[in-house]
């Protein structure tokens, strides 16, 4: 008997290690062909004109025009053309990162605002149990604000059914949305601490402290999203790729002949590619870019403040 139990574990270890494998292998082949994720789609007139340039420069030699180059020529731009691209991806994978980071202090600083909320504002009737609710389903929607103040877009429809009326027209019109929620929060907490003298002043400081956070979060994300790069770098760099990409036919014609056109194509779409991956990590919060998805963020607090908090009540 014994002997068949460990047979089966070994079996179904076999099927899980199996089953493990199969779904590695579907990803990297899903990961291969999602072309709408791609760079491709940005990158791929650019590298057809670099191959359709060099079977140009491919007839023009077999032609018997002289236009070839030696291949140290192209050693020193080679090496600066390394040197800048690697600047370049590492200044845009950290401001990537920066904005990973600050998302997720982001999530748990509203976390902690929902619990403070929480515990330490008392009801004392149905109103005032209906306004705390509020307040908590409002921290979700305060993160939804944010959001969409950094893609720069209008207020959706899961804001306008939170809201009032009168409140969803005061928060369209506000210049800064997030911030105008901030306030209602910190109006919210004075009333409660000045008028109504329903909370000790040291639990008044802590609630507060959790909207200084989330505001201090708030700008690291818009100081990422509006200063960008140097331009003068990102085009000068966007130059010298082309003309390097441009000038590689000349100085592979004569050793590879034909094979010149395939390789010029391969050797533009890696450069071109590496560049274009740094454009994108400049902006982290955009929607092509799924390795940040704000929409899974936004959506896994309002079902946290759901079931931890309001249901709770």
């Amino acid at each position: 008997m014994q002997q068949s139990n460990i047979i089966l574990a070994n079996i179904n270890r076999y099927r899980q290690a199996k089953m493990g494998k199969s779904i590695k292998r579907a990803t990297r082949l899903k990961l291969a062909i999602d072309l709408r994720s791609s760079i491709l789609r940005t990158i791929w007139w650019r590298v057809i004109a670099t191959m359709i340039f060099a079977l140009i420069i491919a007839i023009a030699y077999h032609k018997g025009f002289i236009v070839n180059l030696p291949p140290e020529a192209s050693l020193i731009p080679g090496v600066i053309l390394g040197f800048l691209l690697v600047f370049r991806t590492n200044t845009a994978y950290k401001r990537f990162w920066e904005a990973c980071k600050i998302w997720h202090d982001l999530l748990n600083a509203s976390r902690i605002l929902c619990r403070n909320i929480w515990t330490i504002i008392l009801v004392n009737d149905p109103e005032d149990l209906s306004i705390k609710i509020f307040s908590l389903k409002l921290v979700g929607i305060l993160i939804i604000a944010i959001k969409l103040h950094l893609r720069n877009e209008n207020l959706d429809y899961t804001i306008e059914q939170a809201l009032t009326k009168e409140q969803y027209l005061e928060l369209k019109q506000a210049h800064n949305r997030p911030i105008k929620i901030i306030n209602w929060f910190a109006e919210y907490f004075g009333h409660l601490y000045h008028v109504q003298k329903l909370m000790p002043y040291l639990l008044f400081v802590e609630l507060n402290r959790s909207l200084d956070k989330i505001t201090m979060l708030l700008s690291g994300c818009e100081l990422i999203l509006q200063i960008p790069l140097p331009r003068l770098y990102s085009i000068y760099l966007k130059y010298l790729l082309l003309l390097y990409c441009f000038a590689l036919p000349f100085e592979v014609v004569q050793q590879l002949d034909w094979f010149t056109i395939p390789t010029v194509g391969i050797i533009s779409f890696a450069l071109l590619g590496i560049e274009d991956i740094g454009m994108k990590l400049e902006n982290p919060f955009i929607y092509e870019l799924k390795e940040l998805p704000l929409d899974n963020f936004c959506q896994k607090l309002q079902d946290e403040i759901e079931i931890e908090w309001i249901s709770c009540e």
